[in-house]
């Protein structure tokens, strides 16, 4: 069974109008969000155990070049576990944009396997990019639902987006939208549980 449901979120300042929550659910997930931004406020998917429970969600500005990542600290395009890894390679994290394909098709972008709960998320976009943040700022004083304590490092984002800077680098995807072009992207989470 889906259901959609929506409802007064709140009022925005000055009268600028009103934030909706639309609530979309089914066996397999739940997801509340919120009109202004179309910002996820929550997301509930199942463990191995059929238990659901709520699963966080969360760019900093970056320059750089375009450099392969083999045999380096960047490279993620086989399993690692994260904790281990910012270990052995002496990180304090990521926020970092990894590129992509140049395809406005539909296309594989990462893969998420946490091991206590079996939850897999895999993310496929017709982005180019995808910025990687692992809660780096978190340092315990932010309280979430039920009080949870988030420290430095309990958390990530998966934000797929363009290439930081394009706009100033003529070898990067384009990213300029001229009147008349059309705004559209695309990106998709699949949950499972392995």
């Amino acid at each position: 069974m889906v259901s959609v449901t929506r409802a007064v979120f709140g009022d925005l300042p000055l009268g600028a109008g009103t934030v909706e929550k639309f609530q979309l659910q089914s066996d397999l997930l739940k997801v509340d969000i919120i009109s202004w931004g179309c910002t996820i406020t929550a997301l509930e998917v199942k463990d191995r155990q059929g238990r659901a429970s709520d699963v966080v969600l969360g760019f900093a500005e970056l320059e750089g070049e375009v450099a392969p990542v083999r045999g380096t600290a960047f490279d993620l395009r086989k399993p690692v576990e994260l904790g281990k890894h910012l270990q052995e390679f002496h990180l304090g994290g990521f926020d970092h944009n990894f590129c992509l394909k140049r395809s406005k098709e539909k296309h594989f972008c990462a893969r998420v396997h946490h091991a206590g709960s079996g939850r897999v998320l895999e993310v496929y976009t017709t982005q180019p990019g995808v910025q990687f943040y692992t809660g780096n700022f978190l340092d315990g004083t932010l309280k979430g639902k039920s009080g949870a304590v988030y420290p430095k490092h309990s958390g990530f984002c998966l934000e797929t987006q363009n290439w930081p800077d394009a706009v100033n680098q003529p070898h990067f995807p384009p990213v300029l939208l001229r009147p008349g072009d059309e705004y559209d992207h695309t990106t998709w989470f699949k949950f499972s549980v392995a």
